[in-house]
This record gives C-alpha cells, sequence and structure tokens, in this order.
C-alpha cells in the first residue's frame, strides 16, 4: 500500500478509538464506526475476492464473525463483554490488519460492476447476513434488559442491613460508604470491593452495619474517581 493509504487508515482506527474513548456523539461516532470497519474488513479479504460484489459479501461475513468471536472470547474473560473491552480488541484487530497487509497493492474497481449477475448464492449469502443482523438486534434488546450494575438491599435488621452487589457487564474497584443524619450515627466505609464481569457475572453480598436508627443512605462508590455510582436510602427502626 501507499503510505497516504496507511495514513488514513491508521486516522480512521485512531479517531474511532478517540470517539468512543470520549463519548463522542452517536451521530458521529456510528458513522465513522461503520467506516473503520468496512476499510479493514475490504483490506483484509481484498487478495481473496475478485469483485466488487464479493468484497462486499465476503467483508460482511468475516466481519460478523469476527463480532461473534471477539464477543465471546470477552465475555469469558475477567474484564468482560463491554464498550471499553470490544473498542480495544477491536482496535488491536485494526492495526493488525493494516500491518498483515502493509505490502499489498491497492486496487480500484468500479463499485458493484457485475451487480446484475446475482446467483443463488448471493442470494442465500444475503439471507444470512439479514438473519444475522436480526439476532444481533435481539441480542442487544435481550442485553439491555439484564442489569449492567446493580445494587439492591437485601435484608436489615436494626443492627446492619446486608446489601448485594449484581454486575454483568462492568469490571471494577466499589466501596460501600453509609452515613446517617440521625443524632450519634457512625459513618461506615467499607474494605474495597473487586466486582469481576466476566463468565456470567458476579454477585457480592455485603453486611453493612447501623449503629442508630433513622434514614440511613448508602452509597456504592467508584474507588478509580469517587463517583457514587449507585446508591440506596433505608428507613431503620429501632428494635
Amino acid at each position: 500500500m501507499r503510505s497516504q493509504e496507511i495514513i488514513l487508515r491508521a486516522v480512521l482506527i485512531i479517531g474511532l478509538l478517540a470517539a468512543i474513548a470520549y463519548n463522542i456523539n452517536v451521530w458521529i461516532a456510528a458513522p465513522l464506526g461503520l467506516l473503520t470497519i468496512a476499510a479493514t474488513a475490504e483490506l483484509a479479504i481484498r487478495p481473496y475476492a475478485a469483485s466488487s460484489i464479493d468484497r462486499l459479501l465476503l467483508g460482511c461475513g468475516i466481519t460478523v464473525t469476527a463480532f461473534i468471536l471477539i464477543g465471546i472470547g470477552l465475555n469469558l474473560t475477567p474484564w468482560g463483554l463491554t464498550r471499553i473491552t470490544l473498542t480495544f480488541a477491536w482496535t488491536i484487530i485494526n492495526f493488525g490488519v493494516l500491518v498483515w497487509r502493509r505490502k499489498l497493492g491497492t486496487h480500484i474497481e468500479k463499485p458493484l460492476g457485475g451487480i446484475i449477475s446475482f446467483g443463488p448464492w448471493v442470494l442465500l449469502a444475503s439471507m444470512v447476513l439479514i438473519a444475522a443482523g436480526v439476532l444481533a438486534v435481539v441480542g442487544v434488546r435481550q442485553w439491555n434488559r439484564q442489569p449492567v450494575l446493580a445494587f439492591a438491599l437485601t435484608s436489615t435488621s436494626p443492627d446492619s442491613v446486608v446489601v448485594e452487589i449484581d454486575s454483568t457487564s462492568l469490571s471494577d474497584r466499589y466501596r460501600i460508604v453509609a452515613a446517617s443524619k440521625s443524632s450519634g450515627a457512625l459513618q461506615y466505609s467499607s474494605a474495597p470491593l473487586t466486582v469481576k464481569s466476566g463468565g456470567d457475572g458476579q454477585r457480592i453480598f455485603e453486611r453493612v452495619p447501623i449503629n442508630v436508627a433513622g434514614v440511613w443512605t448508602i452509597n456504592l462508590e467508584s474507588l478509580n474517581d469517587g463517583t457514587v455510582v449507585r446508591w440506596l436510602k433505608v428507613d431503620i427502626h429501632s428494635p
């Protein structure tokens, strides 16, 4: 490839990484992501496709397969399948393909030159891609119904409460902080809690001591920046 093409592809990859890292508006990040994915797929399958329609179908198929395999692999790791881990993995693949094909010649062809000559295999490939897209949408909707990070009250007593942390796609280090405006209340801060969401997720039960009756606020704080990511308000009655 010419140096200009290598630089352009590298800019696309870095631009997508920056867009995800800085939460750029989806109307910018989505087209940039699609363009980057299409460019990487085209480069990976270029020597194996004789025409534009071949590159289109083969590129779509290999992209769907790659994302499925990446998702399965990340879900089995301690970090889990998250937006950050998926972006990081895809960035590595993008640069890997760029290095792998760096000596490949540039090939420009009039797009969709033979699109009229559809065969049965083209129709079958299109049906497979449509089915994969439907399954992906259903999977995303199902995923959105599941708690990413749940913080719930399990039980209460006059001297303590038990809370539950349930994570399915977020891995981080937290601490539980409990405080009350009641007279004589002592603030409680737990030891650091490491939550790992790989595989089937993780569920943690933590006992929080309470020394006086009243309304208590129980916060789940991130140890990275001190922000309160979840909170509960509990009314503890005297025995």
